[in-house]
């Protein structure tokens, strides 16, 4: 009977596969929220693809790099537990040799020592991760709300019951 590795994660990251990802930025996908329900309203979403095809292809490179990166930092935070928990196993496998009946205590103690400086830094390397996309979307923020400015700015006001600024 195999058994299974309990720090296998591959599968947990297949949901991070950057072409998987990418799928979800497909144009059509993102620009078919804007259809409207009902047909009188509808505009030629086609042409709008079309003529932002590019800036598309871009999102969806930077969203597949992002991805990557992801995929990446999981990777590294992998590596950390494996190289802390190895060295733990290298530990109790030598204490085993050489030690005497309380191996199993030191062991244990070994291996929790380990998982829990592993996991110290996995959590710090998330961080880091965490405020560097907390900053890079600082960055743009401001130009999101400019853009959103200009496109009101841009579209004739609707006469009714709405106030003009």
């Amino acid at each position: 009977m195999a058994t299974k590795n309990p720090y296998d994660f591959s599968e947990y990251f297949k949901a991070f596969d950057p072409e998987l990802m990418t799928k979800m930025f497909t144009p059509q996908a993102m620009m078919a929220m804007f259809q409207p329900q009902s047909r009188g309203d509808m505009f030629d979403m086609e042409s709008v693809i079309k003529a932002n095809q590019r800036n598309f292809e871009a999102m969806a490179d930077a969203n597949r790099a992002a991805a990557e990166a992801y995929k990446d930092l999981l990777d590294k935070q992998m590596e950390i537990f494996g190289k802390l928990t190895m060295a733990a196993r290298q530990q109790y496998e030598w204490m085993e040799d050489t030690a005497g009946p309380d191996t199993l205590k030191a062991k244990t103690e070994a291996m929790n020592d380990a998982v829990e400086e592993a996991l110290t830094l996995m959590r710090k390397l998330a961080e880091e991760a965490r405020k560097a996309n907390e900053e890079a979307f600082s960055t743009v923020r401001g130009q999101v709300d400019e853009a959103v400015e200009e496109i009101k700015k841009s579209t004739p006001q609707q006469s009714g019951g709405s106030k003009k600024s």
